[in-house]
């Protein structure tokens, strides 16, 4: 087996190092030239889309709720829901103590 000169080694390993920047180079431009012909051809879609289901929907946006553990009136702005009561911390952290600001004007050095 015939070896390879170092200095051919390093001039193959620069050559393949080169290849492979190209090859990236190349797909980042295909990609952002694919992106500059599809995008504005799939904007009018996606929009359409988004809009049937807006129109398609009663719920407003936003996170959607079960409207069925809550009784309201429709027509009024008063709503009764159940809400769940948190219980209070029982523990003692210490008493209050109520400081009072001392005038220093009436105070002789």
């Amino acid at each position: 087996m015939a070896r390879i000169p170092y200095f051919y080694a390093i001039l193959i390993s620069m050559f393949e190092f080169l290849k492979t920047v190209l090859i990236v180079l190349w797909v980042y431009y295909a990609l952002k030239l694919i992106a500059r012909w599809l995008f504005p051809k799939m904007l009018p879609w996606m929009m359409k889309q988004i809009f049937k289901k807006a129109v398609g929907s009663d719920q407003p946006f936003g996170p959607q709720r079960d409207h069925s553990a809550d009784s309201f009136s429709r027509g009024s702005s008063n709503f009764d829901k159940h809400k769940q009561s948190r219980p209070k911390s029982k523990k003692v952290v210490g008493e209050y103590i109520d400081f009072e600001e001392v005038d220093d004007s009436n105070c002789e050095p």
